[in-house]
């Protein structure tokens, strides 16, 4: 099985080096599909059942992340409603505009929204770039009414990924100008954002059996995501899951520890440690 993931290795640093656009397009595609179709699903060891997650009726924003809408978000939907949150779920167009307008298009009216239908706390739970949209809002918003914010796998420190083939002709640079923000480089829209200044707790992915994603990212990843790429300077709390980027928003232990956070404002530990930022 060694030799066989070697040579794959190989083969794959070859082809994405070759100017030939469908092989490459449809190599990156396949393998971030591929991968991504296995789980390590599991809840928390040890974690204590009697713990009491429930509720006063606080209400829940969730955002996705790119190239999905909020069906992606349904489990972690269903999971804190059974927990007694009011739970608004939003879908917006994640590669048609910059993030700029999707918060203030689609972000800012739904918050708007739950404002004026009452005065309750209103947290925020995001996989991937949804977190982004999140800390732009709160970076240019006041919210009196702010609870806590988990972030499941966020780009806060962008991604290599979103710099693949943004130096060809076809690049999706003009169709999805917000890829480019969440790029990597230390001059980066993601990596001017600053520091976060409210209750934030942070939930990366080190799972990737994706040869070609673990090649371009450097360190441990989910196959989209460094893990250190998920933090972000005055992060309340973080811990790192056994699980890949498409499969942590699903995944046992990342709903109650989601839950816990809202919570409690840290995650469970059958220890108490401090966390590695």
């Amino acid at each position: 099985m060694f030799n066989l993931q070697t040579r794959l290795a190989a083969s794959l640093r070859n082809l994405v080096k070759a100017p030939n656009f469908p092989w490459r397009v449809c190599l990156v595609s396949a393998s971030l599909f591929l991968f991504s179709c296995q789980t390590n699903s599991v809840g928390i060891r040890g974690f204590d059942s009697q713990s009491s997650l429930n509720n006063d009726k606080a209400r829940v924003i969730l955002l996705h992340g790119m190239y999905r809408d909020a069906s992606a978000m349904v489990v972690i939907e269903e999971h804190l409603t059974g927990l007694g949150y009011q739970v608004s779920n939003i879908s917006y167009p994640s590669t048609k505009f910059d993030i700029e307008t999707l918060v203030n298009d689609y972000l800012v009216p739904a918050v708007e929204k739950l404002r004026r239908d009452g005065d309750q706390t209103i947290h925020f739970v995001t996989h991937s770039m949804g977190g982004i949209l999140v800390r732009y809002y709160l970076k240019v918003h006041a919210l009196q009414e702010l609870g806590k914010v988990v972030m499941i796998a966020p780009p806060n420190g962008g991604t290599q990924l979103a710099e693949l083939f943004s130096d060809l002709p076809w690049g999706d640079t003009t169709t999805n100008p917000a890829k480019l923000q969440l790029s990597a480089e230390p001059g980066s829209w993601v990596n001017q954002l600053g520091p976060v200044y409210f209750e934030l707790g942070v939930i990366a992915g080190n799972d990737n059996s994706n040869l070609l994603t673990d090649w371009i990212l450097q360190g441990e990843d989910d196959g989209v995501v460094t893990v250190e790429n998920t933090k972000v300077e005055n992060m309340q709390d973080f811990i790192v899951l056994p699980e890949k980027h498409f499969r942590l928003r699903g995944n046992s232990s990342v709903l109650q520890q989601a839950a816990y956070f809202l919570k409690y404002a840290s995650f469970y530990r059958a220890e108490k440690t401090v966390i590695d930022s």
